[in-house]
């Protein structure tokens, strides 16, 4: 294929807004609306786990409590000079940490101070919100799609108000000064769901299976957007990451520690962490400007792991919460994004992305 056909994706912009304090969207009402809550239960425990002496809460035994989102379980865990009390949502059979609506409140023992609110966004545990103490201020940390897109944001307001008030108040709180719509969308957009569930089907339509074979070799790029009807579209490379730093999570119950994103390198890519981020804010973008997108994923084998080519698909579901669609092309199968990422901390990878049918 002749060069011209690919060509940079200009990044630059989005990594601006990545970091600018001004960037902000409130979430999708809807979105918004059907995010789990558990406030009446947080209410009814408040004094005998939030509040209460470090003795007691640590004497605390299990209890659960039915919610319009589920049955919710109260439990408090000990950790060294720490202990935890969580709300968990019961998900597929068990109460995982990670899943949507969860709070892991972080207390010290020796003093029961609160040190630290965790607020889970997404159920693949790569979404949420922290907050912390400051002097009468609380400090929030935003992550989505396990990239850093604001931290340090300074709220004018106790960390206690926000165990004591609705998700909505956090929202309204932070609104100013963080893009809620990343973790809490629109749904949509319906042409990527839609081209996503395409690509596992038996017999992807023409478009589809144009698209799997572009992943495979890149060099037919041209023939799907020939098919697709878009021969003058390029694919882009995207060449920074979408967000300045990438969250590990080595304990779910925490938050962090954060680290720079790896910078692009022109022969291997993307650092793997910053991947779902980088397409999550370029699909957004994309999507907002009519012209929603797939991507093109070449993971290199420089970590002596086997390279992967994969189509990858990002939408908002019908709840608001962000979908990755992860396609490896060559074994025809679909992959845990969560499980890849953490197998291969040390493998890059570069994105192309090119218009979705009908953009």
């Amino acid at each position: 294929m002749q060069a011209p056909m690919f060509r940079p994706a200009a990044l630059a912009g989005f990594l601006f807004l990545s970091l600018a304090a001004s960037h902000a969207e409130p979430a999708a009402p809807a979105a918004l609306a059907a995010f789990p809550d558990y406030l009446a239960v947080r209410s009814e425990f408040l004094s005998a786990v939030i509040t209460a002496p470090s003795a007691t809460a640590l004497s605390f035994k299990p209890a659960f409590r039915e919610t319009p989102a589920g049955t919710v379980r109260v439990s408090v865990e000990r950790s060294g000079t720490a202990f935890y009390v969580m709300f968990q949502r019961q998900r597929d059979g068990g109460y995982p940490l990670s899943s949507r609506g969860n709070i892991i409140i972080k207390r010290e023992q020796a003093t029961g101070y609160l040190t630290q609110i965790k607020w889970i966004l997404s159920d693949d545990g790569l979404s949420w919100v922290a907050l912390s103490p400051r002097n009468e201020r609380t400090i929030l940390d935003y992550v989505v799609a396990g990239s850093v897109v604001r931290s340090e944001l300074s709220l004018p307001v106790i960390l206690y108000y926000f165990i004591m008030n609705p998700f909505t108040y956090l929202h309204d709180a932070a609104r100013s000064g963080i893009d809620w719509s990343l973790a809490l969308g629109a749904p949509g957009p319906a042409a990527a769901e839609a081209f996503a569930s395409g690509l596992s089907a038996p017999s992807p339509h023409k478009a589809e299976a144009a698209f799997l074979k572009a992943v495979a070799d890149l060099g037919q790029a041209g023939k799907y957007l020939g098919a697709i009807g878009a021969p003058s579209a390029k694919a882009e490379e995207a060449v920074a990451p979408a967000f300045a730093r990438v969250a590990g999570q080595p304990d779910e119950h925490e938050s962090g520690p954060f680290a720079a994103a790896p910078a692009w390198d022109r022969d291997r890519g993307l650092a793997l962490s910053s991947a779902y981020g980088t397409v999550l804010s370029l699909s957004a973008t994309a999507a907002r400007s009519g012209t929603p997108v797939a991507f093109v994923g070449l993971v290199d084998g420089g970590d002596e792991k086997p390279p992967l080519k994969l189509a990858l698909v990002a939408w908002w579901r019908a709840d608001g919460s962000p979908a990755l669609r992860a396609w490896d092309a060559e074994a025809r199968s679909e992959l845990d994004w969560v499980q890849l990422v953490r197998s291969r901390p040390e493998a890059r990878i570069r994105l192309f992305s090119l218009p979705l049918p009908g953009a």
